[in-house]
């Protein structure tokens, strides 16, 4: 099936980014599946950045920005032995809070069964 430019309009854009470090293709490949999934997941994401960089310590630092509209921005950052594991555990702090805040707007309704205790 071909996307049509209403899909592609509605498509977050994904940036990912090496900082000093060759970013490699099956890094690439993992980063935007695992981002794309959380952006339909949740608040259907604008855009979505993972930023990645050598520590100091010979390992990786990544950071992760989800732009989810109406000016809300979700950061996480993690650092780890190895790029994919740092990218997971960034993603990790950033799905925990699309995650809380989905909910916030979800009981914030005037009338709401879960909220009163009528389930």
């Amino acid at each position: 099936m071909r996307p049509t430019e209403d899909n592609a309009a509605d498509s977050p854009n994904i940036a990912i980014h090496g900082h000093q470090m060759d970013v490699g293709e099956a890094l690439r490949t993992h980063v935007t599946e695992k981002l794309t999934s959380v952006g339909e997941k949740y608040l259907g994401a604008q855009d979505m950045t993972a930023r990645f960089s050598r520590t100091g310590h010979g390992g990786f630092a990544c950071s992760v920005r989800i732009h989810a509209g109406r000016d809300l921005f979700f950061d996480g950052s993690a650092e780890a032995a190895e790029a994919p594991i740092a990218f997971n555990h960034a993603l990790e702090h950033v799905a925990k809070q699309l995650r809380r805040r989905k909910r916030e707007l979800r009981e914030d309704k005037p009338v709401n069964p879960d909220k009163e205790g009528l389930l």
